[in-house]
């Protein structure tokens, strides 16, 4: 079984987009994310990511995204499928990336070319091309052109895409259903819902970071076809969660979430952004208590 083939057969159900956690002076609390890790791999958790967004790349330096994807491989030590990420890096840099997460233990990396580079077809084949000449780790695309996502899927060291917009990630997964090509929902549990039945095999949960008990039961929905069920899910769980996290801020919501978890041992994001408040805190613990009973923080 060849690399990517493996990959794509591991890229199934709930994955979690990994927060980093943020020491008081603002530097990475590298054991908290260890401990993260294997917190989550542990309760089962099948697809482990980075995430550009979600982990804070814009207030991360290279070495600390560079240490991040080892602690993280170190932590997850071959257990569950590990995709680490790159910016929207120069060729160079994104190609020495591909070789350091090659080497510490990833198994896939996901890229994502600058914005200007995806306008150009052509541009976009040769940014993809130049950065794989140091390893032959498999790759994910970020949010591709419809267009090339669906052209570059027959690449065998291309092996999936995690897409954003709802219209494109229906039609990729149409579209590629049949070729070795995985795409991950980066939506909501409702969009999954409709996605699996296209074939899509895996998303990212919004309860993943800090339940994954929630999402795992709400795949097994899926992948057992009780669609129904999984439609009552959602109303259940994921749309009063989401009006908290967005009435909250989304990235504010989800590091109180993973403290009130006790999965880290703060809540704190990344300056520029202001420290998160009592306000947000009780929103948060009360739209929990609200959704899942009283004992599930306590």
């Amino acid at each position: 079984m060849s690399r990517s083939t493996d990959v794509i057969n591991k890229t199934k159900g709930p994955a979690v987009a990994v927060n980093i956690c943020f020491n008081e002076d603002s530097s990475v609390d590298f054991g908290a994310i260890h401990n993260y890790i294997d917190s989550l791999v542990t309760k089962g958790v099948p697809v482990i990511l980075l995430s550009s967004g979600s982990s804070e790349y814009s207030f991360l330096s290279q070495e600390d995204i560079w240490r991040i994807t080892e602690v993280i491989a170190k932590a997850n030590a071959g257990r569950s499928l590990f995709i680490a990420a790159s910016g929207a890096w120069d060729i160079r840099t994104c190609a020495s990336y591909l070789k350091h997460a090659d080497d510490v233990g990833a198994d896939a990396v996901k890229i994502q070319p600058h914005p200007e580079i995806h306008a150009d077809r052509d541009r976009y084949l040769e940014y993809c091309n130049r950065i794989r000449t140091g390893s032959e780790i498999p790759l994910f695309l970020l949010d591709p052109p419809l267009s090339l996502a669906i052209e570059m899927a027959s690449d065998e060291r291309i092996v999936g895409a995690k897409v954003h917009s709802h219209d494109d990630y229906y039609q990729m997964t149409r579209d590629t259903k049949d070729l070795d090509f995985a795409t991950i929902c980066a939506g909501q549990m409702g969009t999954i819902l409709f996605g699996h039945q296209l074939g899509s095999p895996a998303y990212l949960c919004t309860f993943a970071p800090f339940l994954p008990s929630i999402a795992l039961e709400f795949f097994e929905k899926l992948d057992t076809g009780q669609y129904e069920d999984a439609i009552k899910f959602v109303a259940k769980y994921e749309d009063p969660w989401l009006k908290t996290a967005v009435d909250v801020d989304w990235m504010y919501a989800v590091k109180i979430a993973i403290h009130m978890a006790g999965l880290y041992p703060n809540n704190r994001v990344a300056p520029p952004y202001k420290a998160t408040t009592p306000e947000q805190v009780k929103k948060v613990h009360d739209s929990l208590k609200q959704i899942f009973g009283p004992a599930l923080f306590e």
